[in-house]
């Protein structure tokens, strides 16, 4: 009850740094040595928020969704069900720190192509869910995971939630990116949107896949 509990405090922390920092900011815009290294700072930090403490709350949620799948264990060897202290920290630092490192990178690509305030998060948390979740973490259509759940639905709307909440917290921690020209801009949003289009048929046939189990 204890590690659920401190989950959902830094959860909470997360949410409130997005409420109160995911807004347009004032500050100068930094150096691109300094974006590249405050991104990477900001995606670990965001990770252990939200791919970490919120990813295990998911978890716990789909344990009560799907009870027939009590004392099964997943594909990472853990029991569905049984939350404790070891398998929380082990969860945030080999699951939400490599999010986080993933978001982060993210953003120092695409940062200063993004719009100011919170959609620059939500933005990222597209990109996130478009270009990783179904070919990295966390919904991969071949997972023994998804198998144990039913209904799987909760699941992938949990998921997708957790990576616009990652997307919007590493932006509300990082920098105001480096300012480039009208036409880099242009150009690099251009690009973006090609690689996400391009992307998004795998995306949603994983997706297909995991509803359709």
């Amino acid at each position: 009850m204890l590690v659920i509990a401190a989950c959902v405090a830094l959860v909470l922390l997360g949410v409130q740094i997005v409420m109160h920092q995911g807004g347009a900011r004032d500050e100068e815009t930094t150096s691109w040595p300094v974006h590249v290294g405050a991104s990477i700072v900001a995606g670990v930090a965001a990770g252990v928020l939200a791919a970490g403490a919120g990813g295990r709350l998911v978890m716990r949620l789909l344990a009560i969704t799907s009870p027939d799948a009590h004392g099964n264990l997943t594909e990472a060897g853990e029991q569905i069900g049984e939350i404790t202290l070891g398998g929380t920290l082990g969860f945030i630092f080999f699951s939400g720190v490599p999010a986080g490192l993933l978001a982060g990178a993210l953003y120092a690509l695409t940062g200063p192509l993004l719009p100011r305030g919170r959609v620059a998060g939500v933005a990222l948390g597209v990109l996130l869910l478009v270009l990783a979740a179904t070919r990295v973490e966390p919904l991969l259509a071949d997972s023994i995971d998804f198998r144990l759940l039913d209904p799987a639905w909760p699941a992938v709307l949990a998921f997708s939630l957790l990576a616009l909440f990652q997307g919007m917290l590493t932006a509300a921690l990082a920098p105001v990116p480096p300012a480039v020209s009208s036409r880099t801009m242009a150009a690099g949003r251009i690009a973006v949107a090609v690689v996400a289009l391009a992307a998004l048929p795998g995306f949603a046939g994983a997706v297909h896949d995991i509803l359709s189990g």
